[in-house]
């Protein structure tokens, strides 16, 4: 496959996956007053939005995959993964719980923190009840790159047993400790998009050639919350949303604006950075308005915008000029 086409493909995808992400943390908790159309757009956002960006970074994880020479290769590539992403979450969840300690006295704070004990022991046990728990994706990621290059040669003759596996799982009652409920949910999305890097220029020519076909499926999926069990139906949703996505992104309107790819190269930053600044945005704003009503109309574009830029501004003209810092976020 052509490396450099797959690349800007890709890019835009990712674009397009963080700025849902963004989106669907501008409201944290409490939904401001008569604004109902926010909570039934984010509902529908959650039931496609992450199993896309698990999709996308399996894409990721198999064309980047080298070539592991036993078990020697496996730890070189897993402690390589590890070095990449935990400083940044480790880092940045310790920022975020002390950044609404310290401002909880100033402005108002979202899902104000605990004791210091029980935050340490969220954020490394049980990320999505931590104070950063908008973090517990990259957590699951560094799961998944434990994980997959084992699944990767065990069932590299058979990768549909992944996919069987993955279907399995999802049915499967499991803990949120160690994020291992998430992992189980995402496992099959991320596994998807490992198998079908070993046919990705067929793939890719279905999905441009048949693309209208593959938007309607997604639009006919929503239908399916109305007759199947959440569960079932963000499967379902999730599942219709990976071709039709990307298709959109590599020929649909979307594709022709250059802040896709913009966003896609600043993936990890926003990731870190958003509720940050949605947060102290926010907290700024209702110290002279408040947000229920229309004035949300207000709030709505300029913290979506916060969290979407503000990222970036700071990656590129501060944290990009420190070392560590940039080799963190990056």
């Amino acid at each position: 496959m052509d490396k450099k086409s797959r690349l800007v493909d890709i890019d835009k995808a990712k674009g397009l996956a963080i700025f849902l992400v963004v989106f669907g943390h501008i409201v944290a908790t409490d939904m401001p007053a008569n604004n109902e159309w926010y909570a039934v757009l984010k509902f529908y956002i959650y039931k496609f939005h992450m199993p896309f960006f698990m999709f996308i970074s399996g894409i990721i994880m198999a064309y980047t995959f080298p070539v592991m020479e036993g078990a020697k290769g496996y730890f070189k590539y897993v402690f390589k993964k590890l070095k990449r992403l935990a400083p940044g979450y480790v880092l940045f969840g310790c920022l975020i719980y002390a950044g609404k300690i310290a401002f909880s006295k100033i402005i108002h704070v979202d899902g104000l923190p605990s004791d210091l004990y029980t935050e340490l022991y969220n954020l490394l046990l049980v990320p999505s009840q931590s104070a950063g728990g908008s973090l517990w994706f990259i957590y699951v990621l560094m799961e998944m790159y434990i994980v997959f290059p084992l699944i990767i040669g065990l069932c590299s003759q058979k990768p549909v047993l992944a996919l069987v596996a993955g279907v399995i799982i999802q049915f499967v009652p499991a803990t949120n400790v160690f994020m291992l409920d998430r992992f189980c949910e995402y496992f099959l999305f991320f596994a998807l998009g490992v198998v079908v890097v070993s046919f990705y220029d067929k793939y890719l020519n279905v999905i441009d050639k048949y693309c209208y076909v593959f938007f309607i499926l997604f639009f006919l999926s929503f239908f399916t919350v109305s007759y199947f069990s959440p569960l079932v139906s963000k499967m379902v949703i999730g599942f219709f949303s990976l071709p039709a996505l990307q298709a959109l992104m590599r020929s649909g309107f979307l594709s022709k604006t250059s802040i896709w790819g913009m966003l896609g190269k600043y993936t990890y930053s926003i990731y870190l950075m958003n509720t940050i600044l949605i947060g102290l945005v926010k907290g700024v704003l209702l110290k002279f308005i408040a947000w229920d009503g229309h004035n949300f109309l207000i709030f709505a574009p300029i913290l979506l915008l916060s969290g979407v830029f503000g990222p970036i501004f700071i990656k590129k003209y501060i944290l990009g000029r420190i070392p560590f810092a940039n080799s963190i976020t990056s």
